[in-house]
């Protein structure tokens, strides 16, 4: 009984546009003036049905109130999470351990903002909880290396990850290149023979 009294008044599962094609109709036969009633024959409709009517109105425009109201809460909600999340995200990328610095770097050796990670790396599955990556598919591909999906950076990522968070220097010399690529996640390695002409 309770599932079904949740139903009825679930307010998101009411259809909106019916319900304001209803209070456009009250609202016009309610208020429009009376000459015009006349001319579309429905003065008598008002007078039988008068208030029935004015219930529909009222309990017409409270929906729409609260449809309304639903609406804004709903989006300063997501407002707020999106810079709780922002916030989050700055405050990963700024204390990234050294791991998780190594596998951040893939994106800029290979210079993509999607590559193919193992499902069940442990550095994977920690940066994607903390919403630095994000899984771009559903599917993926077995290889000697394990289950490869692809891996996106979150947008977030890239407008405030900077270089020297992943400890790369601003004046990228050949030398700095080479080091880093012997720094690269040992299944990275295995998944590359050229890992020495990667860097874009």
């Amino acid at each position: 009984m309770e599932k079904i009294l949740e139903k009825l008044f679930d307010i998101n599962k009411i259809p909106t546009k019916l319900i304001f094609v209803i209070w456009g109709s009250v609202f016009l036969i309610l208020f429009v003036p009376e000459t015009y009633l006349e001319k579309l024959v429905l003065k008598d409709f008002l007078n039988e049905y008068g208030k029935y009517i004015g219930i529909s109105f009222v309990i017409s425009s409270t929906f729409l109130f609260l449809k309304l109201l639903t609406y804004f809460l709903e989006k300063i909600k997501q407002i707020y999470q999106s810079k709780r999340l922002k916030s989050s995200i700055i405050k990963y990328i700024n204390n990234l351990d050294n791991h998780e610095k190594a596998l951040l770097r893939e994106y800029s050796i290979k210079g993509k903002s999607t590559l193919q990670f193992p499902m069940d790396n442990e550095t994977v599955v920690g940066i994607e909880n903390k919403r630095l990556i994000y899984r771009a598919a559903d599917t993926g591909f077995t290889t000697i290396n394990g289950m490869l999906f692809p891996y996106t950076l979150s947008s977030l990522v890239i407008e405030n990850l900077k270089p020297h968070m992943l400890d790369i220097p601003e004046k990228l010399s050949d030398s700095d290149k080479k080091y880093i690529i012997t720094q690269r996640p040992l299944w990275a390695i295995k998944k590359d023979e050229r890992n020495n002409t990667l860097w874009k």
